[in-house]
């Protein structure tokens, strides 16, 4: 196909692109304990969902989170550093996607460099994902009349464990899931 981006295995970038995404949140779920699964068809806005277990005490003790991976390349030019934020332009289908409040949903969004070949990193003694993951929710927002929307994202909402469990915590007591700045209480 003329005009798309290949790796030098030959698979389209954007494929590889939503690799690395997967395999991102595949790590996640090894470090905190929970499960992934992606749909064999993403013809409603999920590329994966988390599911947790055992969240006894809370509204839904088998927890699943949906996810809407997005992977961009790094450019000084979407990083606002005085204000602390990521800006990514979501288009209206995958805006609308992410606004419902009967089941919780986030995007993330993957950063990796601008070479392929630096998107990961390996030593003797490890592999690495770069650059890394950040998360924002729509839940709750209005549905976009036409177009796209830029969102600016807060740099401090980095898709970590940490984030990740709360997120969990979130859907399991069947809360809208709401932008905390990096905060988790």
């Amino acid at each position: 196909m003329k005009g798309v981006s290949r790796g030098r295995g030959g698979t389209a970038t954007s494929h590889s692109k939503e690799l690395v995404s997967v395999s991102y949140m595949y790590a996640l779920c090894a470090h905190t304990g929970l499960n992934l699964s992606d749909p064999v068809i993403d013809n409603d806005g999920v590329d994966v969902t988390l599911r947790g277990k055992g969240y006894t005490g809370y509204a839904w003790t088998k927890p699943k989170l949906d996810i809407q991976l997005k992977c961009t390349r790094f450019k000084r030019s979407n990083l606002d550093f005085k204000n602390g934020t990521l800006s990514y332009l979501l288009k209206k289908e995958n805006y609308d996607e992410l606004t419902d409040t009967s089941y919780p949903s986030i995007l993330v969004i993957n950063t990796v460099p601008r070479i392929q070949e630096n998107w990961v990193q390996q030593n003797n003694h490890s592999i690495g994902l770069r650059y890394g993951c950040y998360w924002y929710s729509l839940m709750g927002e209005q549905k976009l009349v036409r177009g796209s929307k830029a969102l600016k994202i807060p740099l401090s909402q980095k898709l970590t464990p940490e984030a990740t469990l709360w997120l969990m915590e979130q859907a399991a007591s069947k809360k809208i899931i709401t932008n905390t700045g990096g905060v988790y209480v």
